[in-house]
This record gives C-alpha cells, sequence and structure tokens, in this order.
C-alpha cells in the first residue's frame, strides 16, 4: 500500500457507516491492508473459492446478477457488497461485473473482522449472515434500558398478591369486612372448592349492588357477584392486561395460574406504578374524557407516546400493539359518547375494525378501516340510526387524525354497515369468486376484530370468515397473484423510479415496497396453515412453530419485517420533529451508503421470497 494514500483512504471510511464508529488507530490499520481496484466497463470481479471479500464502491457503478441471469442489484459509490459471493443456506450466489468506470477498495473478509472484534456494534453491521447485520442496524440502542420493555414483563412481576379470597356462601356482609378491615383490597375473587374462580366482586359493585338497592347484606356473595370474568395467566405479557382494559373497559384483571387459582390482580394504578409510561395515563385519559373536543386534546399527546417509545428504543411491535391500544381506546369512547347521543342502539350490533388496525399494526399514518354487523333482525329503522351512530363516530375520529378510508372502507359507508348474514354472504362471494374487485373487498377485511357490541354476533361472522377463508387453494391463488403485484425496488438510489410527494421530492413508499408484501405472503402461508392469528409478527411465529418456515427463513423475515417497520416509524419521527405531513414515504437520497445497502438487503429477502412464492404456486 503506498502510504501517501492513506489519508485519503482513512477520510473516505470516516463517512461511511459503520466504520464512522471506529477510532483513528483502527481505521489506519484498516486502511493499510486495502487492495485497490479498477475495473472496466462489463468486467467481472472473480473471487477465490476459498476466500471472502467485503468490497466498498468508492466511484462507478456495478451490477450484480442472480445465477440465472436475473438482476439482483445494482450498486453505486460507498455502497457495499461482497458479504455472500458463495452461495449459502440463506443467500442465492451471484455474478458481479462493472457498468462503466469503477473504482474499488477490496479487503480481506476474516482479517477485516479480527481487526473489529474490539467493536461489536461495527463487527455485527459487517457480519456474514444477514439476518444480524439488519438486526446490528436496527438495534444501535438495545443496551438502553426503558419503561416501555415492561409491557414485555410477565404479569407476575407487577400484580399485588395481597387478595381477598371467598366462598360463594360467605355473606356479602364478611366479604365487605375481608376486603375492607382485613386484606385492604379494592375486590374479592369467589373460589369453588378447588380454589378455581367462579366469580368477583369490588367495592364500586358493592355500592351499586348492595347499597344502592338496599340488599340484605347477609345473602350469599354469589348473589351479586360478577361471573363473566376476564383472566390473564402470570405469564402472559403485560401487553395482555393492557389490551383487557381497554377493550372492556374493567379496573380489576384477575391473574391465574395454570391450575386456574387467583394468584393476585392488576389494576390501572399498578400499572402506572411500575411503568411510568404516558401511555397509560392517556388511555385512562381517554376512558374518562366527557366530549369530542376533550378527546380532540388528548390525540395531541398520542405522538408524545410514540416519541416517548421511540426514545426509548421500544421494538416496532410494541410501538404498534400500544398505537393500536389508543385507537381503540378512542374509538370505544367514541362509540360511548354517539350512544349517549343518539340513545340506546335499537339492536344488537358489533363494531369491528379491519386491516392493519385489526392486525394490532396501526402507525401513525394509519387511516380508518372499520365496520358494523348488525343482528339479523335489524329493521330500516335501525338502520337510520346506525347510519347517523357510524357518521359521527367517523367523523369524530378524523378529527382525531384517524384519516377518513381513501376506499370508504368504513361504517359509515351504508356497505360496510350490515346485518351479519350479509357479511357471511359478502366472505361467501369473496372466498369463491376472487375477481380482483372483490379480492380488494377481501384484502381489507381478511382480518377483523371486535372493539364494542356484541361478541356473539361477531363471532357468527368471524367464524364463517375463517372457515371459508382458510386452507381455500382457489383464494389461495388468487391472493398469491394479488401480492406478486408489487415487487420491491432494486438498484441504485437514483436511477430507482420512484413516486413524487408534493413537494416533488422522489420518495420510497416503505409500506408498499416491503412492509405490505410481507403482510401479504405471511398472511397467504397462515391461511393455508388455518392459523387464527392476526397479527403478521404472530403469524410468522406460528409458521416457525409448525415447520413451514426453517430457522433461517424465520429469522431473515422477522428481522426485516422488524427493519422496514423501524425506517417507518423513524421516519414518521422525523415528521414529527420537523413538523411535517406524517406518511410513510421514505427520502432514499438522505440515507447514508450504509443504510441503503441494508434497505437492499431487506428489499431482496423479500424478493428471494416472493419468487419462492411463485414456484410454488405455480403463478
Amino acid at each position: 500500500m503506498n502510504n501517501e494514500l492513506l489519508p485519503n483512504i482513512v477520510s473516505f471510511l470516516q463517512t461511511i457507516s459503520p466504520f464512522d464508529l471506529l477510532p483513528q488507530t483502527a481505521l489506519n490499520d484498516i486502511a493499510q491492508t486495502v487492495d485497490i481496484l479498477l475495473l472496466g466497463p462489463e468486467e467481472t470481479i472473480s473471487h477465490e473459492d476459498n476466500a471472502t471479500h467485503l468490497y466498498i464502491i468508492r466511484t462507478g457503478v456495478v451490477q450484480q446478477n442472480n445465477l440465472d441471469g436475473t438482476l439482483r442489484a445494482k450498486l453505486g459509490s460507498e455502497d457495499i457488497f461482497g458479504f455472500n459471493l458463495q452461495q449459502n443456506d440463506s443467500e442465492f450466489g451471484y455474478s458481479i461485473f462493472a457498468i462503466e468506470n469503477t473504482l474499488l477498495y477490496r479487503f480481506d473478509y476474516t482479517s477485516l473482522m479480527a481487526s473489529v472484534e474490539a467493536y461489536p456494534q461495527v463487527a455485527s453491521s459487517l457480519a456474514l449472515s444477514l439476518k444480524t447485520r439488519l438486526r446490528a442496524q436496527d438495534s444501535k440502542q438495545d443496551n438502553q434500558q426503558h419503561a416501555h420493555q415492561n409491557y414485555l414483563r410477565p404479569n407476575s412481576d407487577i400484580a399485588d398478591s395481597t387478595i381477598a379470597i371467598a366462598s360463594p356462601t360467605d355473606t356479602i356482609q364478611a366479604v365487605a369486612h375481608q376486603m375492607r378491615n382485613v386484606v385492604g383490597v379494592s375486590c374479592a375473587f369467589i373460589v369453588d372448592e378447588n380454589k378455581h374462580l367462579i366469580g368477583m366482586i369490588t367495592d364500586k359493585d358493592m355500592t351499586k349492588r348492595v347499597v344502592a338497592q338496599a340488599k340484605n347484606v347477609h345473602d350469599p356473595i354469589s348473589s351479586i357477584m360478577t361471573q363473566e370474568i376476564h383472566t390473564v395467566y402470570e405469564d402472559d405479557l403485560v401487553m395482555s392486561a393492557v389490551q383487557l382494559m381497554m377493550k372492556h373497559n374493567i379496573q380489576n384483571i384477575p391473574v391465574l395460574n395454570h391450575q386456574k387459582q387467583v394468584t393476585g390482580f392488576i389494576t390501572p394504578q399498578h400499572l402506572i406504578q411500575n411503568d411510568s409510561v404516558q401511555s397509560i395515563f392517556l388511555l385512562d385519559k381517554i376512558r374518562h374524557a366527557d366530549s369530542i373536543s376533550t378527546l380532540i386534546d388528548l390525540s395531541k399527546q398520542r405522538s408524545a407516546v410514540f416519541q416517548g417509545m421511540m426514545e426509548s428504543n421500544s421494538s416496532p411491535s410494541i410501538i404498534g400493539q400500544v398505537l393500536s391500544m389508543i385507537y381503540d381506546a378512542f374509538t370505544y369512547r367514541l362509540i360511548e359518547l354517539a350512544i349517549e347521543q343518539f340513545g340506546q342502539p335499537p339492536c344488537k350490533f358489533t363494531w369491528i375494525v379491519a386491516g392493519s388496525h385489526a392486525r394490532n399494526e396501526v402507525h401513525l399514518a394509519s387511516d380508518q378501516d372499520n365496520a358494523i354487523i348488525l343482528a339479523d333482525d335489524a329493521t330500516e329503522s335501525d338502520r337510520i340510526y346506525f347510519n347517523h351512530f357510524s357518521m359521527y363516530v367517523c367523523k369524530a375520529l378524523s378529527e382525531l387524525d384517524y384519516t377518513l378510508c381513501k376506499g370508504r372502507f368504513m361504517a359509515a359507508t351504508p356497505k360496510w354497515c350490515q346485518k351479519a348474514e350479509i357479511w357471511q354472504e359478502y366472505y361467501r362471494k369473496w372466498s369463491n369468486n376472487p375477481e380482483y374487485e372483490l379480492l380488494l373487498n377481501l384484502n381489507v377485511f381478511l382480518e377483523i376484530r371486535p372493539i364494542y357490541g356484541d361478541e356473539a354476533l361477531f363471532d357468527s361472522v368471524d367464524s364463517c370468515r375463517h372457515e371459508l377463508v382458510s386452507n381455500n387453494m382457489q383464494l389461495t391463488v388468487a391472493l398469491v397473484r394479488n401480492a406478486l403485484r408489487t415487487r420491491p425496488p432494486l438498484g441504485i438510489f437514483k436511477h430507482l423510479v420512484l413516486e413524487k410527494d408534493g413537494n416533488n421530492n422522489k420518495v420510497l413508499n416503505i409500506k408498499k415496497a416491503a412492509i405490505s408484501c410481507m403482510v401479504d405472503f405471511i398472511r397467504i402461508y397462515s391461511l393455508l396453515q388455518e392459523s387464527t392469528a392476526l397479527n403478521t409478527t404472530e403469524r410468522m411465529e406460528f409458521l416457525h412453530q409448525v415447520g413451514v418456515l426453517n430457522d433461517s427463513t424465520y429469522q431473515d423475515l422477522n428481522e426485516t419485517y422488524h427493519y422496514a417497520n423501524r425506517l417507518r416509524f423513524q421516519h414518521q419521527l422525523k415528521a414529527i420533529q420537523n413538523d411535517t405531513p406524517i406518511d410513510s414515504q421514505l427520502q432514499p437520497d438522505l440515507f447514508g451508503s450504509f443504510e441503503r445497502q441494508h434497505l437492499k438487503d431487506a428489499f431482496r429477502i423479500v424478493s428471494n421470497f416472493q419468487e419462492l412464492m411463485k414456484m410454488k404456486f405455480g403463478v
């Protein structure tokens, strides 16, 4: 190596991630090992079978082709490649040639990794394993401790184990005495002879059901106890307790062991004391909001909750679930306000959500995908009530920055406010005749989840949906064809065919290019396996457990999905900070070389899986 070139090489490396994390001395050592290659147009890179090199493009353009001759990627200045020139279990082999005069820096991979061994973040970013590289890019702050990880703790960690236990024959007075004077808690749990939970009573129940109704305090507690109880297990995540509280508007959640015995309980106060997170406070405020204007004020806190989670490096999965819980809470409270406005519903109904909301994958740019299932005995007069009712809720949601759906997939659209029997007919038609227009409707309502109303009504439709769309090969082939309409872009970013935003900036829609692609094909494989899971991450875990995805494929897909969502959330965080519109449109020109390389890695994983899916289903 000509020592006169060293300063130039070092200064170049200092501008490229992850080398910019290295100290000057390490960069000097690495620069002395570099080989400089000059390639002319059409000239290929040859490599030895027993050697692995890492290349950085200083100037010029190279093209990577798969072994069948198809384009793998185009790379430009500052791009890094060469991790997997040899074919291995998780990567297809490829060839490389220069498109124009190109200057390359080549490093012996083994020597390079020895030089950065003392810098774990850099070593992970340069790992041969693609999933390790993506994980390294996404977890630069993984060593930070943050309150939101408490959502991932087991319920037993925060549950209050000081509990009042009673038998169904105990008197109301005896149970009240135990709650108030012996144990000092706000609720009591009623168990049978096997210690299994059969009922519960709270201090508020005592006021409403005993004092207000002048109930005889010597009656058995079974005469006033609540029998329909929502519970969680000790080893369930705290997130599950929060979701139950929001979904059913309840304050006390019994915690059970796997023998169905009560070991404790969780209240919002326990969550606040143990988490100190803004989202718990916000959910509680939403529940007690008395007007739309109050909810509008509270909706502004959603961004603060999001920023807090991002700054503490919460996982995209947790962020999506928390934002979904907040969306659920706003919707639930608006439905209650609508009932106050229009009176009690004239028939049974269920308000459902669909799409990313149903999957608990909400982000800050999520719009509305909702609908209403009406009882089969609903009259025309009932429909008029629900027309006004749904318009009230949907309009209010839009004022809370949950934008109206451009495709009008909302309860305020008469087509999506129908009797259960009509919904069942919809699914029969969509699944048996998956033409494109019908498939568009089905794609939205392939995942549905109840927010408010009669759950039996929802179950009648959901069981029909599940039966019709699961392991349906005709529908599967149609879904595959539809999923393959969108392919992730591969190439030099400046040469990509990108969309333009309102400011004429060239942008990449990360939702369309990666996230939706993955949601689609994970959904397809899940439906074939008759999985009842809705969340994409949970579906991947299921497919891994049943052997559809091997360890390597599962890890690649999981890391890629996680990484793509992290990019979207980072973009939306910057939009909040810069007071610009919140969307999923990334500006690739603002990315560093290593970020671009990681994104291309992610696209390549998606593209490879799409190719496998195409071959499997012969489309």
